[in-house]
């Protein structure tokens, strides 16, 4: 008796300290003041671990100072500052604080990756300069300049007439490349902002639900429970090194149950009837909800982009289940018996649990 109830007490710690949910894989952070990291974002290695933790192109990093790193496809590494989930905008700047030579270098290539800039971008073009009047109406970039020649940068139009001059009398172009139109020359430590259409999290996120892949799938992610408090790596690493120990204490607990038991078999030819008493004792498990090729049978419409309701749902659009309102594009299910409409998530979970209509609990025939 007393080895089953260390075995379950260890085994419950275990389960209570695990790190990540097996839906969404919660969220965490390099450091305390870094952004928090949680899906579509994952880190290097982890998404291929779980396919629900994040999505393709969306790896991070930490650094040897804590800091987040995402490299794109076609560049090198870049440091982010901040992820805006709710409106899917990370922003992102260079190690060195000279996000300018990254562009002079075309070093911002977002060529096969999932994100675009925030803002249209616009040709710029970068010139060197034997001196720099503060009267012009162009930057000068500090961090590419030097005491012998000015770097600025002007929008490639400038150079047309009228605007060329002074610039080409002074001035020899470098490079010209896109730049988000309302990138910020002056104050470099504000980054460049990327943002990114798929996967779309904003309907969760709005709700301060957890977005996932749905079941490993990368057509569309859906919202899962309540977000989690984001954990720094420190805090994880410890976590995992103290559920690891709990697992290793578990099996042992286990091993020492099962010992036990051979033992006492040996030991006893009768029955252990403490053992069967117990069993008998032990609750039933009935499960009332419906098969998956019943819930199947029932109908499903998805709402166009005008959102057409049907005659049921004109006084009442949203589910009763998850309390959400109905979006354009989104899938819906009706109980037959009473034409009540729900998300089809939601009403698929529910028959699974129960044969019963959510809101009217009239029985399926």
């Amino acid at each position: 008796m007393a080895t089953i109830e260390i075995f379950t007490f260890f085994l419950f710690l275990f389960l209570s300290f695990h790190p990540q949910s097996a839906a969404t894989c919660g969220q965490s952070k390099c450091s305390y003041e870094g952004p928090v990291v949680r899906f579509p974002f994952s880190w290097i290695g982890y998404q291929q671990a779980s396919k629900n933790c994040g999505w393709p192109g969306f790896s991070l990093s930490c650094n040897s100072n804590s800091q987040t790193i995402i490299t794109l496809q076609s560049s090198r590494e870049f440091i982010v500052q901040n992820i805006d989930y709710l409106f899917q905008v990370v922003t992102i700047n260079d190690g060195d604080n000279c996000l300018p030579k990254r562009l002079l270098n075309n070093d911002l290539d977002l060529v096969n990756s999932p994100f675009h800039y925030t803002n249209s971008p616009l040709n710029y073009t970068f010139l060197n300069c034997s001196f720099y009047y503060k009267i012009w109406s162009a930057p000068l970039i500090s961090c590419l300049s030097s005491e012998t020649y000015k770097v600025i940068v002007v929008p490639t139009s400038f150079l047309s007439p009228p605007d060329h001059e002074p610039y080409r009398r002074y001035c020899v172009p470098m490079s010209t490349t896109l730049v988000p139109s309302l990138f910020d020359w002056l104050d470099l430590d504000l980054g460049a902002q990327l943002t990114w259409s798929m996967p779309d999290c904003r309907y969760c996120e709005a709700r301060g639900l957890a977005c996932g892949a749905n079941n490993g799938s990368i057509s569309s992610p859906r919202c899962f429970g309540p977000l989690e408090p984001a954990l720094s790596t420190v805090v994880r690493y410890y976590i995992a090194m103290a559920a690891v120990i709990l697992g290793i204490l578990s099996i042992g607990a286990l091993a020492v149950y099962i010992f036990d038991k051979k033992r006492a078999r040996g030991e006893h030819r009768q029955p252990n009837m403490e053992l069967s008493i117990i069993t008998y004792q032990q609750p039933s498990v009935e499960l009332f909800g419906l098969d998956r090729p019943t819930i199947e049978l029932y109908p499903k419409i998805q709402l166009g982009e005008r959102l057409e309701f049907p005659k049921q749902l004109i006084d009442d659009n949203t589910c009763a289940i998850c309390l959400g309102e109905y979006q354009p594009k989104e899938t819906l299910r009706t109980i037959p018996q009473c034409n009540h409409y729900f998300h089809a998530n939601c009403i698929d979970e529910w028959l699974r649990r129960n044969a019963t209509c959510p809101l009217c609990r009239l029985p399926p025939k």
